[in-house]
């Protein structure tokens, strides 16, 4: 019968463990690792022989050094925002969706209370002009000339009647609205001036989608801020008082106005027909 010959580092690794013990200083040597200079003999001689002992590490070190891939940094916006300068600002009119009909008869605190609950906040009045304006300061967000029909700012004007808007239920322009719809219909079943309110909001609004007039875009990308309904934003100056923090911009579908015009004599509270907003951010800081 054939002998069967033994890995050199098998039989080493037996005189190894017979030679180490307790008593032995060399047992815990940080450079033998409890085998001596025996095993290193039997390992270079195993080698030469061509037998490999378990678990032998690729000698390049690749396997050891390669570490868990860099996560990709988060970017400084949400999707759903657009970077300019150094803030966000949502691409579209409350609620920030295109394709949407924007959300009006929302109040200053109402608005601001309704991008709070989005981790956002109303938009200084100066980021807003800044987005419309652009870099070079233009007096609509395509250029410095009235352009009729690139941004929904030519639609007739109606007779409304303020005693019909007077009824709008105080309980119904909330953070938890989505859409104009669920906000008239909540407006219908709060009562019965609500109904009649809503009706008439309904019948006047002429606002259209967000992002229907492709044309009607900053050179950021942040679309209708001039048309479609007026927006509120924040008083960097602070306003006239704790009463009177907002300022009017972008006017609505019925009439034209620059990126620089605004409207400053509205409290807090006043809600209108056409009156909307859009919310802003601080970016991510990169880490």
């Amino acid at each position: 019968m054939k002998r069967m010959r033994l890995p050199l580092w098998i039989v080493a690794a037996g005189l190894g463990a017979w030679a180490c013990s307790d008593d032995d200083p060399g047992a815990d040597g940080a450079a033998g690792g409890g085998t001596g200079g025996l095993a290193d003999a039997a390992f270079e001689a195993d080698r030469a022989d061509g037998a490999e002992p378990p678990g032998d590490a690729d000698a390049s070190g690749d396997a050891a050094d390669a570490g868990p891939p860099d996560a990709e940094a988060a970017p400084p916006c949400p999707a759903d925002m657009q970077l300019v300068d150094d803030f966000c600002i949502d691409r579209h009119e409350a609620p920030n969706a295109a394709g949407a009909l924007p959300l009006v008869m929302f109040t200053f605190d109402e608005s601001a209370a309704w991008c709070q609950a989005r981790g956002k906040r109303l938009c200084f009045d100066d980021e807003w002009t800044r987005s419309c304006e652009g870099p070079t300061g233009t007096s609509y967000p395509y250029g410095d000339k009235h352009v009729p029909g690139t941004c929904n700012d030519e639609e007739p004007w109606k007779l409304y009647d303020q005693s019909k808007l007077n009824g709008w239920p105080w309980t119904v322009s909330k953070p938890n609205i989505e859409s104009l719809t669920a906000l008239l219909d909540a407006a219908r079943v709060a009562s019965a001036s609500g109904k009649v309110a809503a009706d008439h909001v309904e019948a006047l609004y002429q606002a259209e989608p967000g992002g229907s007039n492709g044309g009607c875009a900053g050179p950021d990308g942040v679309f209708d801020l001039c048309g479609n309904v007026e927006e509120w934003t924040r008083r960097r100056d602070g306003g006239a008082g704790k009463d009177f923090s907002g300022s009017l911009k972008g006017r609505y579908w019925a009439e034209s106005r620059t990126c620089q015009n605004a409207v400053t004599n509205h409290g807090n509270a006043f809600r209108f027909y056409e009156i909307g907003f859009r919310c802003c951010k601080d970016p991510l800081s990169p880490e």
